[in-house]
């Protein structure tokens, strides 16, 4: 007989609660009910990457930026700062710049506890507040859900971090540009240091 993952133990009651029998069913994102049931099975096989999907996608197009600057900044530290300065200026560019991707930056930064907590608020719909863009789910355990779509017709996403990840954003862009001003510098002072000296 199969058996289905269930590594958060407390969420075989939740999956009960939304419907779901304890390996499944279907979860439509573009539904509310439906996002909630797909971040239950995310959740319940403790996959960071699938749940990162039903993420608000501001916070998640902000982490695909915070990573694409982080990583083209440890790039340039890497290939044109001088070696005395490269371990100190790598190290403050921090998880971000070691991160694969988007999805593996929210994997490390919901770890096992955030998971967690994320799966203690999950639970079947009692009131749904808000418009066709943003709503406020009251589920039946009391506790309270922000989710948020682009446009009518994309997936619901759980609000998560979005101010907090849209300054970070903005401050990797800036440190990005800083770093290459930085590495220009660098990459003079060297062109000088290899001329011959006038006579």
């Amino acid at each position: 007989m199969s058996r289905c993952p269930n590594r958060l133990g407390v969420l075989l009651p939740l999956l009960l609660s939304l419907g779901l029998g304890a390996c499944g069913g279907a979860s439509d994102p573009r539904e509310v009910e439906g996002s909630i049931r797909y971040m239950a099975e995310a959740l319940r096989t403790d996959a960071p990457e699938r749940l990162f999907r039903v993420i608000d996608a501001r916070s998640r197009h902000a982490m695909v930026s915070i990573v694409k600057d982080r990583r083209a900044a440890a790039d340039v530290i890497r290939r044109q700062y001088p070696e005395p300065e490269r371990a100190s200026a790598l190290a403050q560019l921090g998880d971000a710049a070691r991160a694969d991707d988007a999805a593996a930056l929210f994997a490390a930064r919901c770890d096992s506890a955030c998971r967690t907590t994320l799966a203690a608020k999950l639970a079947a719909p009692e009131r749904v507040d808000g418009d066709e863009l943003d709503v406020v789910v009251h589920t039946v355990r009391g506790a309270t859900l922000h989710f948020h779509r682009l446009a009518p017709g994309d997936w619901w996403g759980l609000v998560w971090r979005t101010q907090e990840l849209d300054t970070e954003r903005a401050r990797a862009a800036e440190e990005r540009r800083t770093i290459e001003a930085n590495a220009a510098v660098y990459e003079r002072s060297r062109r000088l240091e290899r001329e011959p000296a006038s006579p």
